[in-house]
């Protein structure tokens, strides 16, 4: 019984010091995401205080699923901190408990939390992401040039085209903040055409209230614009979908299409099998956190050793970027790239608990 009362104990401790720094770092998510919101939009037509509130309120979830796992570093560091300087970690040794007894239940949130992450969080957060793209795309309109938008060429009647779009919905059907740089057969330059949006049907983009600009005449206004297009519905979702705007439930599809019209998929399959791990990889962070916090606190160094773990965490980050590059480019393994830094942190944590629990 007193174990269990113990791992209910410090399970209610430290879930209560992760939804106090996941509170904190949504609030400085979404202060700083607003400012930069009013920065980019506060000169465009129909922009309002209210309508920011909403674009930054959109991106909280996604942007917070970027940063969890440094945010159970900051708990488990806090909370067992906490408990250490209190001594209840001292008494819980004393009365017989191992360092993997009180770690029981970090572990259990841990994984709970990982996994309701991966099957819920994630899917409403890319959700509530696209549609803030699609408010800022429309709000935005064709003067919005954002590096991190979609570009593609096509083959059409009479020549080719390059396209940039600062959003996509419908499985790329549908373009919003839209450039087209049209080429003749010859591969000659002949018109920029800009818009606020493009829609996909029959073969061709239909761009309203478009802009055409060419090197021999005035800019003109059209109302209706059509460029012909030779892509397929199914190779327009393929060309712009990134594996950031896939949900956990979405992938597999995607790499079941991939695998069998020879589409690479090395990035979408390391998304993948990063959702997957999601659970181990924040137990690595409960681990990392664990290796510099069971120290007592009279003995000093207590600071020291708590910037060592944020270090470590940030090295950790620092590894799963490295292996990801490596695994998005087909240089290893994505399911090898996606799994072995939360395996090596939680493989070097453990070492060093044992190290400090047996010597």
């Amino acid at each position: 019984m007193r174990p269990r009362i113990l791992t209910f104990y410090i399970a209610r401790q430290f879930s209560l010091t992760l939804a106090l720094v996941l509170a904190g770092v949504a609030t400085v998510i979404f202060l700083a995401d607003y400012v930069e919101v009013l920065r980019r939009f506060s000169d465009e037509t129909g922009f309002t205080a209210p309508l920011g509130l909403q674009l930054a309120l959109l991106r909280v979830p996604f942007l917070l699923d970027e940063v969890l796992p440094f945010a159970f570093l900051f708990a488990a560091l806090l909370s067992l901190l906490g408990l250490s300087r209190k001594l209840e970690l001292v008494v819980a040794r004393a009365s017989g408990v191992s360092v993997w007894g009180f770690l029981r239940a970090p572990f259990a949130v841990a994984l709970l939390f990982g996994a309701a992450a991966a099957a819920l969080l994630n899917p409403v957060a890319v959700q509530m992401k696209a549609v803030a793209n699609n408010i800022e795309a429309e709000l935005a309109g064709s003067s919005r040039r954002d590096d991190g938008g979609h570009w593609f060429r096509q083959e059409g009647v009479g020549g080719s085209s390059i396209v940039h779009s600062g959003s996509v919905r419908n499985d790329g059907l549908t373009l919003f903040g839209v450039t087209a740089f049209v080429f003749s057969d010859l591969g000659r330059f002949e018109e920029k055409i800009t818009a606020t949006r493009a829609d996909f049907a029959n073969g061709r983009w239909v761009l309203a209230d478009a802009e055409v600009l060419t090197a021999s005449r005035a800019p003109t206004r059209l109302a209706r614009y059509e460029l012909p297009t030779e892509l397929t519905a199914e190779e327009l979702g393929r060309s712009v979908v990134r594996p950031s705007a896939l949900s956990l439930w979405s992938l597999p599809s995607f790499l079941a299409i991939a695998e069998r019209t020879g589409l690479n998929a090395d990035r979408f399959r390391l998304a993948f099998h990063g959702l997957l791990n999601r659970p181990l990889f924040l137990m690595a962070m409960v681990t990392i956190a664990a290796t510099v916090s069971l120290r007592l606190t009279r003995y000093g160094g207590t600071r020291r050793l708590a910037l060592t773990g944020v270090a470590a965490g940030f090295l950790l980050y620092v590894l799963t970027e490295i292996a990801s590059d490596l695994g998005g480019n087909g240089i290893i393994s994505p399911v090898l790239a996606a799994w072995l830094p939360p395996i090596v942190a939680l493989t070097f944590g453990a070492t060093t608990l044992l190290f400090q629990e047996d010597g």
